[in-house]
């Protein structure tokens, strides 16, 4: 007789859920330390130098000036910035900083979870890495700095990291770091700091960009630091005294361009060379000096020009003279003016009152009610000298980075071809010029130049723009 069947039964997909549920979990973790890992790795500690002079050459290699040749970044190790300084910065950004080695890795996920990349404090780590890659806006991006953080406090200690933010966080007046911020505030190392000095530069770190806080002023500051006991009442009550009446902040830099050689006009110029590369490269890079350019200005003609226009004004009657010369491709060689306008903002008249032929207008180059500067009377004259072809107005040749290997090279661009018949026509109208030293002129051995030239009584301005050939 045989005994009772026994069913095999196989386990319940309800019995299985949990074991399921468990594995993906585990899986999701592995993954996610893998993801975190491999990101992470991709950050590391910046090499921060002392910055460098953005030098600025002229067309043949020259030295034409330097921006910003103040000092604006000098790394210094933790323990030569004044201990009072890290302390109202740390009370003010993140009190609990260096008071734990724990990765607080809700506070990093909360942002990625909820969307919010905006309200929630920040650490100094996280400040440091948004300092090169800003505030997060995507919840991917927020992954990434939640990586690069766990990675980087795993990596360094505390005081390292906080060491390279206090080397490269802006601190006002183009300056990037304590030592640097320092010197341009107050005149003195950083090291040499006083308590309400202290206060004064934490405040100066632009804490709105990277979280919601409230702003931190040097009153607020020296506050929270007599709350934690890191000065006494006494110190408290004096400096809080001092801060209400005024430190003694240094004067700033009146400029930050050095033209090599003074007295020659270059201002202008190069206030347009170092929008034009700020522009382009952001002025961090400028102040930091990572970037140079060679320019389009020839200096040896600038002295030249400014020469002559220095001494057609002792022997005329003018008030001003300013001279603008373009090279065959638009590009500004030099720009001069005895006064104090620069030759963009010296307005000759409207164009109907400049042009010698109505066919001018009809060329569409200006409005006949628009001013015309001297930089545009330049440029009319060249679409006529070039057959029609109008160039944009280039101040830029070359830029190259700290190893002087090049950046960009910036090539003539054609802004429009012109009907060359009529431009033709209008070239046959030019007059030749000539010089009292003969040097221009249309005879044998002198240098050719056809233009035209004008006065405008109601503005009191007298005008000439010409062209030669190419390599005269």
């Amino acid at each position: 007789m045989s005994g009772p069947a026994i069913e095999e039964q196989g386990l319940s997909p309800r019995s299985l859920w949990p074991m399921l549920s468990y594995v993906l979990a585990v899986a999701l973790i592995f993954a996610c330390g893998i993801l975190v890992r491999i990101i992470g790795m991709s950050t590391d500690i910046s090499n921060s130098s002392s910055d460098n002079d953005t030098v600025i050459y002229d067309r043949h290699g020259f030295e034409l000036a330097l921006f910003h040749p103040e000092m604006n970044m000098v790394p210094v190790p933790l323990e030569s910035m004044a201990p009072i300084f890290i302390d109202a910065v740390l009370v003010s950004l993140d009190p609990d900083y260096l008071a734990t080695d724990e990765i607080e890795v809700w506070s990093l996920m909360e942002p990625i979870l909820s969307g919010n990349f905006i309200d929630n404090p920040a650490s100094i780590t996280q400040l440091y890495l948004r300092l090169e890659e800003g505030t997060p806006d995507s919840r991917k991006k927020a992954l990434q700095e939640a990586s690069k953080v766990i990675y980087l406090e795993r990596t360094y200690p505390r005081e390292a990291l906080l060491e390279q933010y206090l080397s490269q966080v802006p601190l006002g007046r183009s300056a990037f770091g304590v030592e640097a911020g320092s010197m341009s505030w107050f005149g003195v190392s950083s090291k040499d700091l006083e308590i309400g000095q202290a206060a004064y530069l934490a405040s100066q770190i632009e804490t709105k960009k990277w979280a919601s806080r409230p702003e931190n002023s040097a009153d607020i500051i020296l506050a929270q630091m007599y709350a934690a006991q890191m000065v006494t009442e006494k110190e408290y009550l004096h400096h809080r005294e001092l801060l209400s009446e005024g430190l003694r902040i240094r004067e700033p830099l009146a400029s930050s361009i050095k033209p090599a050689v003074s007295g020659l006009g270059l201002m202008p110029a190069l206030e347009e060379i170092y929008a034009e590369l700020s522009d382009n490269y952001g002025e961090e890079h400028i102040i930091k000096g990572k970037i140079g350019a060679i320019t389009t200005v020839d200096l040896d003609l600038q002295s030249r020009v400014a020469e002559i226009a220095d001494e057609a004004i002792v022997v005329s009657s003018a008030r001003q003279v300013a001279v603008v010369i373009l090279d065959d491709r638009n590009q500004l060689r030099a720009a001069y003016t005895t006064g104090d306008f620069a030759t963009d903002d010296i307005q000759l008249g409207v164009l109907r009152r400049v042009a010698w032929s109505p066919e001018l207008i009809d060329l569409d180059f200006l409005s006949e009610n628009d001013e015309i500067s001297m930089t545009q009377l330049a440029e009319l004259h060249s679409v006529l000298a070039r057959e029609g072809v109008r160039y944009r107005t280039g101040r830029l040749l070359q830029t190259f980075d700290t190893s002087g290997e090049q950046v960009d090279r910036f090539s003539h661009e054609v802004l429009e071809i012109l009907d060359s018949r009529r431009t033709s026509e209008l070239t046959e109208k030019l007059a030749d010029l000539a010089t009292i030293d003969q040097k221009i002129g249309p005879l044998e051995g002198q240098v050719r130049v056809k233009g035209k030239q004008g006065t405008d009584e109601e503005q009191g301005v007298a005008w000439y723009g010409g062209a030669s050939r190419r390599f005269a």
